[in-house]
């Protein structure tokens, strides 16, 4: 029994000697840079990044390149295979354009269009872009917030947790000294088998709540390690972080609406509702874009018997669409005003977070204050308790 005491006493030591030791500001560290969900976000943002520089490249032309092989007796695709090779050959026209052989005809194109002006598709798509890029990374700081505010949960309640455990075992100890000394008075005829039954159910009730603190620990220490990616057992370094009550409620709503990151999420993705309305709006303006070519055609690849430039520009006017520009029109000026309105709604929740928060913080503070009182008035109590329990013995 004393060789698996001693075991067990050993390995605790192990335990706690190569255990990771960690101040909140090291624990912090690590989470920014190893979290998987802030990774996660991060990616997120990038992918938004890029997104944004897509919707940006539409501004500028778009240039294809392409080769065509064309091989055909059929007689309208066959004289225009000619006709395009510069090949106006007309005994051929007049004899054969009938019934012609098969004509071979290579064409290489390269082509320019340059958008004018797109309804604007472009220009409210690229602010959307943008108000999209600008709203993943307020969503990304708000997940370092919520993250940094599990940790905090997470490490201190680690460290209560260690805590508990400790409190729990010390209180085991007692109640074990607690029975045997119940056992001693019973064996002596000074108390009855009831008391003996209290003791039992006081000592079974004892351990059974540090199996409960001991589980609490487990968790505790295994979620740390989730948020910090790490599979090393974790101890704690305790620290204060200095978080006081030192303004009013006013001022801490108005942090709230400067720095909340949900909140600027938000408003980024209500300029995304407000663009999409103002580009449904240009549904009728007319598509206006200017394009350049050059070809080649030839019997052979890359050959040049036929070539040539062709400049030229287009304008498309939407005359009538079956009502569907002025639907999506009433559409996305209601989907603007249904965020807004949750946009509004937000803010009142931010309210009632920071009231609830700001009170609760002022509530535990004079709870911590009166445990104090509680705490020296117990010590007091089990003084006297002590004192009379001796002169009992007396």
């Amino acid at each position: 029994m004393m060789r698996l005491l001693s075991l067990i006493v050993f390995l605790l030591f192990t335990i706690n000697l190569y255990a990771l030791q960690l101040t909140f500001e090291e624990a912090k560290n690590m989470l920014l840079e190893k979290n998987n969900i802030i990774k996660s976000y991060k990616e997120e943002t990038e992918a938004s990044k890029y997104r944004f520089s897509q919707a940006q490249g539409h501004f500028f032309p778009k240039v294809d390149i392409s080769e065509t092989f064309v091989s055909s007796n059929e007689p309208g695709t066959a004289a225009f295979s000619k006709i395009a090779q510069g090949k106006f050959d007309m005994p051929y026209f007049m004899t054969k354009m009938a019934d012609p052989n098969y004509v071979k005809n290579f064409e290489t194109k390269i082509e320019i269009i340059q958008p004018i002006l797109m309804q604007g598709k472009i220009y409210y798509g690229t602010k959307q872009a943008e108000s999209s890029y600008k709203a993943s990374l307020s969503i990304l700081d708000g997940v370092k917030q919520e993250m940094i505010y599990n940790l905090v949960r997470a490490y201190y309640g680690k460290a209560l947790a260690e805590k508990g455990v400790e409190v729990t075992e010390k209180s085991l100890e007692r109640t074990k000294r607690y029975k045997a000394m119940t056992e001693d008075f019973y064996r002596n005829g000074l108390i009855v088998k009831s008391d003996l039954l209290v003791a039992d159910s006081r000592l079974s009730l004892n351990e059974a709540f540090l199996s409960d603190a001991k589980k609490q620990l487990e968790l505790s220490n295994s979620f740390l390690q989730r948020l910090l990616d790490i599979d090393e057992h974790i101890a704690i370094v305790w620290n204060d972080l200095g978080l006081n009550v030192d303004k009013d409620l006013d001022e801490y709503i108005k942090l709230a609406f400067e720095n909340r990151q949900d909140l600027k999420a938000m408003e980024s993705y209500l300029k995304v509702y407000e663009f999409e309305n103002k580009k449904s709006k240009m549904s009728y303006w007319p598509e206006i874009a200017a394009f350049a070519n050059y070809k080649m055609n030839d019997e052979n690849l890359f050959g040049d018997s036929g070539k040539g430039f062709t400049i030229g520009a287009m304008v498309k006017f939407n005359i009538f669409s079956g009502f569907s520009d002025q639907n999506k029109i009433s559409e996305s000026k209601s989907n603007y005003l249904s965020f807004n309105y949750k946009l509004m709604d937000k803010k009142n929740e931010i309210k009632s977070e920071v009231k609830d928060a700001y009170y609760s913080v002022i509530a535990a503070q004079k709870k911590v204050e009166s445990h104090k009182k509680s705490l020296e008035a117990a010590y007091s109590a089990l003084q006297i308790t002590e004192n009379r329990f001796k002169e009992g013995l007396t």
